[in-house]
């Protein structure tokens, strides 16, 4: 191996192969540990979660952007965020891939049995979600609480049901980011029969916002 003999030329061969060592070691570490502390956040209130980044450079993720996010989880307990303007796909937008799946959970009032988001490249988001609640977990958690645009939700569905009646709960559609928002650009769901497009968002970002 020839190395450089001017001084300049030390400096810089030493820097590179510096660099080069850097760049393997956050490529070796960098995903596990955005695996943890994701995963961490998800499995606060229990359940399990295998989670998968990638990309590259590692040194993406810094940035919190990557080639795939992959999440299979089963048992999680997550909040629903309560913001007026929820901004639910920010962070994973920032990601080529998206694969999301989780059994078996609760998300604010609705006990969800899957939920699987996923998105390739530039393609919209596919959701498919099913689970139930009931009319009086709704009413508990509070109109006020979701927020919805076309705020009657729950009278909606007191208007079907009453007290601890179980309603299921069917999402359905293709969904595009808007700068972070949702906007469904096909199907729908429904709980009791009443469309709820506006509670997708919701309801993904009890994911999302542990991501």
């Amino acid at each position: 191996m020839h190395f450089p003999q001017s001084l300049w030329g030390r400096i810089a061969a030493i820097a590179g192969a510096a660099i080069v060592v850097v760049l393997l070691v956050s490529q070796i570490f960098l995903p596990g540990i955005g695996e943890g502390v994701i995963k961490d956040r998800l499995t606060e209130n229990g359940g399990t979660a295998d989670v998968s980044l990638s990309a590259t450079p590692a040194a993406r993720l810094l940035w919190g952007s990557g080639d795939k996010i992959a999440v299979d989880a089963t048992g999680l307990d997550l909040e629903v965020t309560t913001s007026d303007d929820p901004v639910v796909f920010d962070d994973l937008d920032r990601f080529d891939d998206v694969e999301i799946v989780i059994n078996d959970s609760s998300m604010g009032p609705v006990q969800m049995s899957n939920f699987v988001l996923t998105r390739n490249g530039d393609e919209p988001y596919s959701l498919e979600a099913t689970g139930d609640t009931s009319v009086s977990d709704l009413a508990e958690f509070g109109a006020e609480t979701f927020d919805l645009p076309g705020g009657d939700l729950l009278g909606g569905i007191l208007g079907v049901a009453t007290g601890g009646t179980e309603v299921d709960v069917d999402l359905d559609m293709k969904i595009e980011s808007d700068d972070g928002r949702v906007h469904v650009i096909e199907g729908g769901g429904e709980i009791a029969g009443i469309p709820t497009g506006p509670i997708a968002a919701f309801i993904t970002s009890a994911v999302t916002v542990e991501l």
